[in-house]
Order: structure tokens, then C-alpha cells, then sequence
């Protein structure tokens, strides 16, 4: 039984983007996907350095995601995606938003989705890998 439930589980590993009216975040998302396509996993993103006249910041937004198929083809998906987190180490934050992924091959594809943060519309792309 333990090699069916093992066989079923694949874990991702994605690198991301993501265009918000704040700016440009970039990270990595590490997770796991059952054989029916749902997700749970963890992810970082971060703005580059960005520098003021009196110091250094970066943003960043950090926490959990919940991912939920909407409708599945041969080499694309469609998922209903929820992140919550936190944003700067002081405000908690809840994204929801869509995804599209595209099968490259077995293990590799690429997504686009699109989501509510901080208020407004933002946009994102992603490189997933499957590992196993």
C-alpha cells in the first residue's frame, strides 16, 4: 500500500515571477502534487534590492500555497491557486488567483496565471520541475 500512496505524490519545484503594481518579485516555490493534481507546498519571493537615500529594502512575501484543479487536458492544466503568508515579516496576506500550466514533457512546463494582490490585478510565470 505505501508504494501506491508514494507513486501517487510528485514533488515540484518551481522558479517564478511576478508583476504587481508594487513591482517585480521573483522566487522559488517548493511543494507537493497529488496524482488527481491537488498542491500544497511552500514558496519566497522577493523584490531585487532596490536602494533609497537612507537605506537598502527588499520586499518580500513568504508562506503557503493551496492548489486546486479546474480542469485538466493532455498537456495542459487549469488550477484555482491560494497563497497566504506573510508580506514584510508584518502584514498577513491572502492571494487568490488562476493558473495555467503547459507541459514541456513529463517532468518540465511552464505556467502563467494571474491573481488579486495588494488590492489590485497582478500577473505571473513560473518554470515547474517535477522530481519524482
Amino acid at each position: 500500500m505505501s508504494g501506491l500512496v508514494a507513486s501517487a505524490q510528485s514533488m515540484t519545484v518551481q522558479t517564478q515571477s511576478e508583476w504587481t503594481v508594487a513591482g517585480i518579485q521573483h522566487g522559488l516555490s517548493v511543494g507537493y502534487e497529488t496524482r488527481s493534481s491537488w498542491g500544497l507546498g511552500v514558496y519566497y519571493q522577493a523584490e531585487l534590492e532596490k536602494e533609497s537615500e537612507d537605506n537598502v529594502t527588499r520586499d518580500d512575501y513568504r508562506g503557503i500555497y493551496l492548489q486546486a484543479p479546474v480542469a485538466k487536458a493532455e498537456r495542459l492544466s487549469f488550477f484555482a491557486l491560494l497563497r497566504a503568508g506573510f508580506a514584510n515579516n508584518h502584514f498577513v496576506a491572502i492571494a487568490p488567483g488562476l493558473e495555467t500550466r503547459v507541459h514541456i514533457s513529463q517532468r518540465l512546463g511552464t505556467a502563467f496565471g494571474m491573481g488579486l494582490r495588494m488590492g489590485y490585478a497582478s500577473v505571473s510565470g513560473r518554470l515547474f520541475l517535477k522530481m519524482f
